[in-house]
């Protein structure tokens, strides 16, 4: 059960400021992580938690590293990522972590993850099972936000990882299936407000990297992708099969191959476009024509 309460009541009476970032250029905040990506670790002790009809997109959180680092998992939009500004001891079995988000002029409206690594701070007992991190996250991409606080147990070191993971479907074509956009791709206004398919070359035009978008837990497949006419390219995706689905509208990433011989056949890449279809849950298809970006 996640607790809700004032972080600033806590760290005033418990606390030492171990750790700050400071504001950067154009105000965007520094974060105080050791690392910050994308996705979920593939080695993670947890689970996605797309099926947990009782998750609210809480945060995940575990002990690594041999004790010396904590991973945690933040959910939101993939093109306003929460960014740690602060990270404080309040006991030695107690953290608490601010997140804040730069500031934007639009938001992708999805639950994507985004695993951040901290030090643990010297005096914290990284091995206690009973660790709890207080995590404060202010959605401050449009201005002044009151945060939400939660509690977030953290998992041990040692931790196994789940049994089952979740997998992509054997029928997928895709290479890679990502969760928001990746690094290199950047969406404008038009973008995020038409919801449409996009298609960018991927490196030296060896993938093509195609963004859907719709709910984050439950993407469509991609199943085919073939040649149709010069400069056409006809993507067929499959409805996923999953019992429960995200309630959002976000963009996923499907990276494909290239077709064999597209790109050495004679045919003008720079016009290259795909006629994709996207078969709904309910039967329905819907049809784009996408031109692929450089």
């Amino acid at each position: 059960m996640m607790r809700r309460h004032s972080l600033t009541a806590s760290a005033t009476l418990l606390g030492v400021l171990l750790m700050a970032g400071c504001a950067g250029s154009g105000g965007t905040p520094t974060s105080v992580a050791l690392s910050d990506e994308q996705g979920i670790p593939s080695d993670a002790p947890v689970s996605e938690p797309w099926n947990d009809s009782d998750w609210r997109g809480e945060p995940l959180a575990w002990v690594s590293d041999g004790g010396d680092t904590l991973t945690v998992v933040t959910f939101g939009s993939s093109s306003c990522p929460y960014i740690a500004v602060r990270i404080e001891m309040l006991t030695a079995r107690q953290l608490a972590i601010d997140f804040e988000k730069a500031r934007a002029e639009a938001c992708t409206d999805d639950l994507a993850p985004r695993t951040h690594v901290f030090a643990v701070p010297e005096g914290v007992d990284a091995a206690s099972a009973g660790l709890e991190v207080e995590i404060s996250l202010a959605d401050t991409a449009f201005g002044p936000a009151e945060p939400t606080v939660v509690s977030v147990p953290v998992l041990p070191l040692g931790s196994a990882a789940p049994e089952d993971p979740a997998e992509e479907p054997v029928d997928s074509i895709a290479l890679e299936v990502i969760r928001g956009t990746p690094a290199g791709i950047e969406l404008d206004e038009a973008d995020l407000e038409r919801g449409e398919p996009l298609a960018f070359w991927g490196e030296a035009r060896e993938t093509i990297h195609v963004v859907t978008w719709g709910s984050s837990g439950c993407p469509p497949i991609a199943r085919s992708l073939q040649p149709a006419e010069p400069g056409i390219l006809v993507l067929d995706f499959a409805p996923n099969p999953a019992e429960f689905c995200t309630a959002d509208f976000a963009p996923t990433t499907h990276v494909l191959a290239t077709p064999e011989g597209i790109t050495t056949d004679g045919i003008d890449t720079d016009d290259l476009a795909l006629a994709v279809t996207i078969e709904e849950r309910d039967g329905t298809v819907a049809e784009f024509r996408v031109p692929v970006r450089g």
